[in-house]
């Protein structure tokens, strides 16, 4: 069992450092009103370069329901912390989910 939470703790940082370099990449100044602007295309290829990362993350430690579900709160709650809206968090959350869900079935 403390395995178990050992693995979640894991999962949790990979999330938040998933995050950092999403905001890194694309502060989420950026995204708002008063920010420069980012194109589309940009931000679509780094949340798909986060997506992939997850996937690959999630593969390589066999994450079953729970931990992606875990794995997926701690994303959006990690978003939320470092500033994006409430709309982009949830957005890119449900973005992570379908990229998880399509490796899980493969």
């Amino acid at each position: 069992m403390i395995g178990f939470f050992d693995r979640i703790s894991a999962d949790k940082k990979f999330a938040e450092k998933l995050v950092q370099k999403l905001a890194q990449d694309v502060p989420p100044i950026t995204l708002s009103a008063g920010g420069k602007v980012v194109s589309v295309n940009r931000v679509t290829r780094l949340l798909e370069r986060t997506f992939n990362a997850a996937q690959a993350y999630q593969a390589e430690h066999n994450m079953g329901f729970v931990r992606r579900a875990l794995f997926a709160n701690a994303f959006k709650w990690e978003l939320k912390s470092v500033n994006y809206s409430e709309d982009f968090s949830k957005i890119a959350t449900e973005g992570l989910v379908v990229a998880l869900m399509k490796k899980a079935a493969v």
